[in-house]
């Protein structure tokens, strides 16, 4: 376990030395909450409520799952780079997991956003755009966990298309579609609850709103307190669940495993 904790400590200390990343990461986080917040200020009219959703609570949806998603993003090509550069060879003969390797790259990076980026942005939401604090501190801690498992959720969801860089030379496309369908179907950009109901209840049954729409409406309060247990229960469902089918794909690529490039 220890060597894993080296990956993720280097992949940390990767993300340090580009401070100029960082500066632009919380930047880049503030303008689009900002730009989010006046589109959806036009859409209310003036109005406080708007399908019974009050506009500050709004707010707090939209600022919340745009710091989620800082603290989400991953290396998309990963994988990819040392499967074109013929690099992965080398790492399936290191005596190491080769997956648990990847996610603890991921985490390195990952915990850098929360401290370097998360943070400022937080204080920032705060003064800026009035952010409202969790429903309770108990809410606090259940949407805690249930952030950790949409993280994870998310990885595994990731990872299905990361490794499908072994049949195809290129992933853009792939992971160009899968993003596009998180950012609609989690409620990343839009909230579920403006959604048809017919496209909800088929949400319902996919990984999607594990991600962000069920830890966020935790942190609301809007999830009945004795349902919480069920939605977290969900979401962990689907992160053993997405992670069983990256394992079977990553044994088909390790048998198939065919080098490009030098």
């Amino acid at each position: 376990m220890r060597v894993y904790l080296e990956f993720a400590k280097k992949s940390f200390q990767n993300n340090v030395t580009y401070r100029m990343d960082y500066f632009a990461g919380v930047i880049n986080a503030i303008v689009m909450i900002f730009v989010n917040i006046c589109i959806w200020r036009a859409i209310y009219e003036e109005e406080e409520s708007l399908e019974g959703v009050q506009f500050k609570i709004l707010v707090t949806y939209i600022v919340l799952s745009f710091l989620m998603q800082v603290v989400y993003m991953m290396d998309e090509y990963f994988i990819e780079s040392k499967v074109r550069s013929g690099l992965i060879s080398s790492d399936l003969l290191k005596p190491i997991n080769f997956r648990l390797y990847v996610f603890s790259y991921n985490v390195g990076t990952t915990i850098f956003r929360l401290l370097m980026q998360l943070t400022p942005a937080i204080i920032i939401s705060i003064f800026l755009f009035k952010l409202l604090p969790p429903f309770s501190t108990e809410m606090f801690l259940y949407f805690s966990l249930s952030a950790i498992l949409g993280y994870l959720v998310l990885y595994n969801l990731n990872f299905l298309v990361w490794v499908s860089s072994f049949w195809f030379y290129w992933t853009f496309s792939l992971i160009t579609i899968k993003d596009a369908a998180v950012m609609i179907f989690s409620g990343a950009l839009i909230p579920l609850w403006f959604l048809p109901e017919w496209l909800t209840d088929i949400i319902k049954y996919t990984p999607f709103d594990s991600i962000f729409y069920i830890p966020i409406r935790i942190y609301l309060g809007q999830i009945p307190h004795e349902e919480i247990m069920n939605s977290v229960f969900k979401q962990v469902i689907w992160a053993l669940l997405l992670f069983a089918i990256g394992q079977l794909l990553w044994r088909a690529a390790a048998k198939k495993l065919v080098v490009q490039g030098g």
